[in-house]
């Protein structure tokens, strides 16, 4: 038997207690056809003829391997050098992934779901950024309330200037943190004004 082509190295699963999860489920049999056809690159029938036939050794070899329960890679490799037997065998020459039809459909396939992907991220972004800019405006727009409110019951909201209530509808925009201390403050010299306690309604 030829030993001209590398013996694959799989790795056993990782039990997932044992890792961390991914964000997505790791496809083992497109890695193992991906390494298949990045060793199988330039190879003729010849020789993809030996890589197959020692990919079927190693896979009898890993039958009885309880790491490898339920492996998708070995038997995924295996058929990917079969696939490329037979295609060598039907065109001849030797195999270039770049030229393999079924190899350039699977990358524009991935390539289109990541792009839908994207897409989709984006979009999600933009209604999450849209939404932060929603609240952000709802409470401008409360403490604008708020502040309105108050000088109204102190009797000042009648006698702002035009310049002075500008300055009150910008605050909130501006500087929540310090439209709502005017306000608390507002609030308290009222209270101690009309000889309220704090709290306590007007």
């Amino acid at each position: 038997m030829s030993t001209s082509a590398p013996r694959s190295h799989r790795r056993p699963h990782v039990p997932a207690g044992r890792a961390a999860a991914p964000r997505e489920p790791v496809d083992y049999a497109k890695i193992g056809r991906c390494s298949v056809r990045r060793r199988a690159r330039g190879m003729t029938h010849t020789g993809a003829a030996a890589a197959l036939e020692e990919a079927e050794l190693q896979q009898h070899m890993d039958r009885h391997r309880e790491d490898l329960a339920g492996d998708e890679r070995g038997p995924a490799e295996v058929a990917e050098w079969t696939r490329i037997v037979q295609l060598l065998a039907t065109f001849g020459g030797t195999y270039d992934p770049d030229t393999d039809t079924m190899v350039q459909d699977e990358l524009a396939a991935d390539a289109e779901r990541e792009r839908a992907k994207q897409l989709e991220n984006d979009k999600r972004r933009q209604e999450e950024e849209a939404e932060a800019a929603r609240r952000a405006a709802l409470a401008a727009d409360v403490l604008r309330h708020a502040l309105l409110r108050t000088l109204a019951r102190t009797g000042l909201l009648d006698s702002l200037s035009e310049d002075e209530q500008a300055a009150v509808n910008r605050l909130p925009d501006s500087d929540p943190a310090a439209a709502l201390a005017v306000n608390a403050l507002l609030a308290r010299a009222h209270e101690a004004g009309t000889g309220l306690r704090p709290g306590a309604a007007s």
